[in-house]
């Protein structure tokens, strides 16, 4: 019913305002499932939180400094007590970080692959086949560096420039630096560099402005959550937040696909020995 309702949707808007960039984005994003997908990444980004939680706690020294972590990013002390109080366990308690290293890794080749698929998907690409394992190790150790890079340079960057709309320009550019190769690594160089940079880009620029508001928006939204909720209400915002991350990540592969064959930069797409 609902697929129905946005066919019908989309076939409305094409009659009002012609072949256009945004009609494109929505038909192509219809066609290959788009929300369906930014909801899998979501729903698997968030399952690979708790572990990531685990090795996190366990890096900083316990509950406590997880505790103190939150308060730093803006939760309030309810909020950070609560985050905290997620892991209360002995110190001296290793086996579940160990449990928690190998749930992340398992979590975070998951995200990976329904990552691959909606790319290939978005640029109308067979999908990966089982050989398509080791190129998602080699997507995950860069997603993983990314998302370092990017957390450590918010904070340098507001210390160093102190105005946010530079920071702001600098936080995309390193972001459209790091997301080009990801997105070729995502496609196993099935399409050309210049064909990606739109979509980088893109990733960029939306990532640069979700990751500004969110510093705005959930701390508080948390904070307001967990008053009420406790846990529940934290991990509600968290997967919310997931959602629209999934969304923007679907969004800028279809639009990085579409951009590409408006510029005339999309190629044919390279023929590879692995098998679909």
């Amino acid at each position: 019913m609902t697929s129905h309702l946005v066919d019908r949707l989309v076939r409305r808007v094409t009659t009002l305002v012609g072949d256009r960039l945004v009609v494109r984005v929505m038909r192509r994003m219809t066609a290959i499932s788009g929300y369906d997908r930014a909801l899998a990444l979501a729903s698997q980004a968030f399952v690979a939180l708790v572990p990531a939680i685990l090795v996190i706690s366990e890096g900083l020294g316990g509950s406590g400094r997880l505790t103190e972590l939150a308060s730093s990013l803006g939760f309030s002390p309810s909020a950070a007590d609560t985050v905290g109080g997620l892991l209360e366990r002995p110190s001296a308690d290793h086996s579940l970080t160990a449990l928690g290293w190998v749930l992340l890794v398992v979590s975070v080749l998951g995200f990976v692959r329904s990552l691959q698929r909606a790319y290939s998907a978005a640029w109308n690409l067979p999908s990966t086949g089982i050989r398509g394992y080791a190129r998602s190790l080699l997507v995950s150790a860069a997603l993983v560096l990314e998302l370092a890079v990017l957390v450590l340079l918010a904070p340098l960057l507001g210390w160093l420039v102190g105005s946010p709309v530079v920071s702001l320009v600098a936080y995309a550019v390193t972001a459209l630096i790091l997301w080009w190769p990801i997105q070729f690594l995502l496609l196993r160089g099935r399409v050309g560099w210049q064909a990606l940079l739109p979509g980088a880009a893109v990733t960029g620029a939306g990532q640069a402005l979700l990751v500004t508001a969110s510093g705005f928006i959930v701390p508080v939204t948390a904070s307001r959550a967990a008053e009420r909720l406790g846990l529940l209400g934290v991990a509600t915002v968290v997967l919310s937040w997931l959602v629209v991350l999934g969304v923007l990540l679907v969004v800028s592969a279809v639009l990085g696909a579409e951009l590409a064959q408006t510029t005339g930069t999309a190629d044919d797409p390279e023929e590879t020995d692995d098998p679909a």
